[in-house]
């Protein structure tokens, strides 16, 4: 069995995403996302289902463009909606929308959903971002 090993500060990081956030530590890690929407239980269940994922989004600088490395999809895919709604550029049903229909595609594939919100990129393909 081969085994990869990961740089100690990458291993700190992915355990720590591994554990589950609640909605005040979501709302406290992204503070561009509004409070109003704490008691959404649609917000609880999407931050249950996406809590290692979200403990792991960064939130990608200007200069990223398209694409990005997984946190700054992550980030991008599930918080994005929200900061959106936030600054008042969303309507507050369409936003609560949108997260249920990212838990509906959760549900079907839970285990490789993950993988479905980063884009492929071919081997050795530099990393995006500022050069």
């Amino acid at each position: 069995m081969v085994q990869i090993r990961l740089s100690s500060d990458l291993d700190h990081k992915v355990r720590a995403a591994r554990s589950s956030i609640t909605v005040d530590e979501f709302l406290a890690r992204f503070p561009e996302v509004p409070t109003d929407l704490r008691d959404e239980a649609v917000l609880r269940e999407y931050v249950a289902a996406f809590g290692p994922l979200l403990g792991f989004a960064q939130k990608p600088s200007p200069c990223m463009g398209t694409g990005g490395d997984a946190p700054h999809v992550f980030y991008t895919r599930l918080v994005n909606d929200l900061a959106i709604y936030g600054i008042g550029l969303a309507k507050r049903d369409r936003t609560l929308a949108r997260l249920e229909k990212l838990l509906e595609e959760y549900r079907r594939l839970p285990a490789t959903f993950a993988c479905t919100l980063v884009p492929r990129r071919a081997p050795g393909a530099p990393r995006i971002g500022c050069a």
